[in-house]
């Protein structure tokens, strides 16, 4: 039997559900919708009103709430990553947002498009704002950068470098100074798109996303319509 998965060429699949992906933008467009509900019931949870930062007491009901609703939160990661890469193809390719859609309008919805684009970034981001992410990069590109310099000196050329720095070190130093300069970089531009995210995550905001989600993917998915499209 596991020589038989083994055997299984996997990559059609794949490219399949990307494909199918690229040409369901509505059903993203819904889901995330239900993923932004989540943001909006886990902050009216946690801040014990619409407005409000947070209660002084939390019942029982309320914990295993915010459980529940964390799980949902969590899963826009996976559903953020789809969304940009369906509403990217949708750019790109041109590709309506639903089969629906494309049997009244052979073109792509732009704003769902760049809804869900945006929504998507935010949706990565949201879930993992305390995880040190310009820190992690930081360190995978400067081990990567002297990965490839130690692949790339020349054989023999390590005793000419070892005349003016030990190579070890000089390989330590690159990855200390690579790491230190993606990490700020990278820490500049995470922390402008971790605000993005917890601004859209905030209550009015998020109950406003939510229901948008929720109607325009209902109308694309199932009616093959925008709301965007019938207004302009």
């Amino acid at each position: 039997m596991i020589y038989l998965l083994l055997q299984t060429e996997y990559w059609p699949y794949i490219e399949g559900f990307f494909n199918w992906v690229s040409e369901s933008a509505g059903i993203f467009v819904l889901l995330s919708g239900i993923v932004a509900m989540s943001w909006f019931g886990f902050e009216l949870v946690r801040r014990g009103s619409f407005f409000k930062r947070k209660s002084e007491k939390e019942s029982t009901l309320s914990k295993l709430l915010k459980i529940a609703l964390r799980i949902v939160s969590y899963s826009g990661v996976v559903v953020g990553i789809l969304d940009v890469w369906a509403g990217s193809m949708g750019l790109i390719l041109n590709i309506p947002p639903s089969f629906a859609y494309g049997a009244i309008n052979a073109n792509a919805d732009h704003f769902t498009c760049i809804f869900l684009i945006v929504v998507g970034i935010a949706m990565f981001f949201k879930p993992i704002n305390d995880l040190p992410l310009a820190s992690i990069i930081g360190l995978l590109a400067g081990t990567a950068a002297a990965a490839i310099l130690a692949a790339l000196i020349p054989p023999g050329w390590e005793v000419i470098i070892a005349e003016w720095i030990n190579p070890k070190l000089l390989l330590i130093i690159v990855l200390i100074v690579v790491a230190a300069v993606v990490a700020l970089t990278a820490k500049f531009y995470i922390g402008v798109l971790q605000a993005i995210s917890k601004f859209l995550s905030w209550p009015p905001i998020a109950l406003v996303i939510g229901v948008f989600g929720l109607v325009q993917g209902i109308l694309l998915w199932g009616f093959g319509i925008s709301i965007f499209m019938n207004i302009l």
